[in-house]
């Protein structure tokens, strides 16, 4: 309540300004500001998801345990005080949990069970301080958990995605509008896919070409060191390339995603730096259990590690790992803090389909690879907005990723999780559609590289205000 209070306070100053007084470097950051406020307000006032989402408390208990054990271990001296005080607080964490909870649906009551049971499995086995008390309490929430009553699911409605999209990411494009880019794409993706299938094989279907299509190393070391050998040709490929200027002295190092993360990671996830210290590595994370892997991306061409290449260019170079690089590097503190999933996503989407283009991709089997890839992320755009314009439903769906090879058992859990974030499933396709867009317009005038230092430099800030930056660029060059 005292953090609401602040910000609400804050907000009224923020209000009282004149953008048109302001440069537009100024506007920028006062957008960026009202921005970062509405998103708090609407999630812990409005929405207030302490209520509603139980894994909120799981991963805060997780994600600190990260940040200490991996993002602040340069300070070795103090990682052990650090993690004693952390585990020591869980307890009273998850008390507090029990008494807020108050109106969780079964979907998340499903998740956050699962969640709890991994983090139990992890401290049963992980040697840690305060063991004992920490299980306890943990075996206590997720006896709480499943004693709940079931509520029915009822997926955010069209009022709260339209205010995600204006008060978090900016964007103004109509619902409907949105939808038909995605359906568009989806469409455009898959006449592709049948192309390049053609080309391989004629006599095929891309579906069969890619389901005899496996990436089986021998063991976990093996699958660790495949992704390590693609991070390093790929961060030698841009340098070669020399299209994007950026600072990068940070090693990433690819580990196997550790236990108590997996519950809140993907099979493949990257973990960036704190600071800007050249000693301190990104993570990049890889559930690494070659054979056993049971995720979200599961599917019929055995997982989501067929598509090592993609995946590495998505959350390392030119992806994550890069725009995190930028990103912590500018001047601006108010930039330099704000990371925007709009943005975010839709760079490393388009970093997919930029190593394709660069000639990175030689191999029309990898190009079928990152063109499912596409297509399954527009079937969840499309999910994302059609279900809350009744023009798109969980079942369609389902029938749609099963289409794309994804197996019959998965998409079920597959879809209730894109479910549970309005507004983040849009980002990776209409982030994408949006950065091209702006490519399409600028780059002529300005040539590749210029445009992505232009892109880039500003920070993770919304479309439109990238576009007036650009121009603004070109007037006071052609002046």
């Amino acid at each position: 309540k005292q953090n609401i209070s602040h910000l609400k306070g804050l907000k009224r100053q923020l209000e009282k300004l004149n953008p048109e007084v302001l440069n537009l470097e100024a506007q920028i950051d006062l957008g960026l500001l009202k921005q970062s406020i509405a998103t708090f307000l609407r999630e812990f006032q409005q929405a207030k998801i302490w209520q509603y989402d139980p894994s909120l408390y799981l991963k805060i208990i997780l994600l600190g345990i990260d940040q200490i054990t991996n993002r602040f271990a340069l300070v070795k001296e103090d990682t052990e005080s650090n993690l004693r005080a952390r585990i020591a607080q869980i307890p009273r964490l998850l008390k507090e949990a029990r008494e807020n909870l108050k109106k969780s649906n079964y979907v998340y009551m499903e998740v956050a069970v699962e969640m709890a049971q991994a983090t139990i499995d992890y401290f049963r086995d992980a040697q840690l301080p305060l063991k004992k008390g920490t299980l306890k309490a943990l075996e206590e929430f997720k006896t709480f958990l499943l004693a709940q009553p079931l509520r029915k699911f009822v997926s955010r409605d069209r009022d709260f995605l339209e205010s995600v999209l204006k008060d978090s990411f900016s964007y103004k494009r109509d619902l409907k509008d949105i939808f038909d880019i995605a359906q568009a794409e989806y469409e455009k993706t898959i006449n592709r896919l049948a192309e390049t299938a053609a080309r391989i094989d004629p006599n095929k279907s891309w579906q069969k070409i890619l389901a005899a299509y496996k990436v089986r190393p021998k063991n976990s070391k093996e699958l660790l060191g495949l992704y390590a050998g693609q991070v390093q040709r790929l961060k030698d490929f841009f340098q070669g390339k020399d299209i994007i200027a950026a600072e990068t002295s940070q090693d990433i190092k690819v580990r196997q995603t550790p236990g108590f993360m997996r519950p809140v990671r993907a099979s493949a996830s990257y973990s960036a730096p704190v600071t800007t210290d050249r000693r301190e590595s990104g993570y990049f994370y890889i559930t690494a259990d070659y054979g056993q892997v049971e995720s979200s991306e599961s599917s019929l061409y055995g997982d989501i590690h067929s598509e090592y290449i993609f995946v590495s260019a998505h959350e390392t170079y030119p992806g994550h790992h890069l725009l995190d690089t930028l990103r912590r590097n500018l001047k601006n503190p108010i930039r330099r803090q704000i990371e925007s999933p709009f943005f975010y996503e839709g760079w490393a989407s388009y970093a997919e389909w930029l190593i394709d283009e660069l000639g990175y991709i030689d191999n029309p089997l990898q190009r079928l690879v990152g063109l499912r890839r596409q297509a399954w992320r527009t079937v969840r755009a499309m999910l994302d907005i059609g279900i809350r314009i009744d023009k798109f439903k969980a079942a369609d769906a389902q029938r749609m990723l099963e289409g794309l090879g994804y197996e019959h058992k998965t998409v079920k859990s597959m879809v209730r999780h894109y479910l549970l974030t309005p507004g983040y499933q849009l980002c990776y396709t209409i982030g994408k559609f949006e950065i091209e867009n702006l490519r399409k317009k600028f780059e002529k005038k300005l040539g590749l590289k210029k445009f992505h230092q232009l892109l880039l430099d500003g920070g993770q800030i919304p479309f439109d205000m990238v576009a007036r930056r650009i121009e603004e660029y070109l007037c006071q060059r052609n002046s």
